[in-house]
């Protein structure tokens, strides 16, 4: 192909992607915002409360909106946040990933990624990314997913892959990030600190499948 030809096709390239941005129809918000607020103040055998530190789980000045909880039950303590990114199509408006947990002032950071089934018996089991941290004072551990409508993804490339998609054909660009977070033991397995995790993260979902799932 000669150098003519191939600008020709680019030119013919940039000039289709700029007609169709023109002739798409506008982004549309696919989630209501204040249905975040209906996640329950009691998921089983947690009763929760709002708020969550700042230096647990950081905001994202991206959010448009967040629901912060803290939930105490079965001896344990966690702290779930669940942050609404809309209009994505816009960059400035995206979720950062140096926003999901801390990376500053910490001492270690170690990814410990594990499985869930957070649907039905029938529903297959998702590996979800968690990070086991370590600051000046008790370590702690924080598990997160994406989520789209009812769609779950702990992988980011995975996430942005699916986001874009949903922006190209469905005209949507909200996503959700659900974080739960919950002290590790300085010397016990983090298989003890997982489940945790493993046993509330199933109640957040099912709670957000049913207000805000598609």
């Amino acid at each position: 192909m000669n150098t003519g030809w191939r600008l020709a096709v680019t030119l013919l390239l940039f000039g289709g992607g700029a007609a169709w941005l023109q002739l798409a129809p506008p982004v549309k918000a696919a989630v209501n915002p204040v249905s975040l607020y209906a996640l329950p103040m009691t998921l089983g055998e947690w009763s929760g409360a709002d708020g969550v530190p700042d230096e647990i789980l950081p905001k994202d000045p991206s959010e448009k909106l967040s629901v912060r909880r803290t939930y105490r039950g079965v001896g344990h303590v966690a702290w779930v946040s669940v942050s609404l990114f809309a209009g994505q199509d816009e960059e400035a408006r995206r979720g950062s990933i140096n926003k999901i947990y801390p990376q500053r002032n910490v001492s270690l950071i170690e990814a410990i990624p594990f499985t869930v089934r957070l649907g039905a018996p029938s529903v297959s089991p998702v590996t979800l990314p968690a990070v086991l941290i370590r600051k000046e004072y008790e370590p702690f551990l924080v598990a997160y997913w994406h989520q789209i409508g009812s769609s779950v993804y702990g992988g980011e490339y995975g996430f942005r892959l699916a986001l874009m998609r949903d922006l190209i054909f469905a005209r949507r660009a909200d996503s959700l990030l659900i974080r739960i977070a919950t002290p590790a033991s300085p010397r016990g397995p983090v298989a003890d600190d997982l489940a945790v995790v493993t046993g509330l993260a199933p109640l957040v979902h099912a709670a957000l499948r049913q207000e805000i799932g598609r």
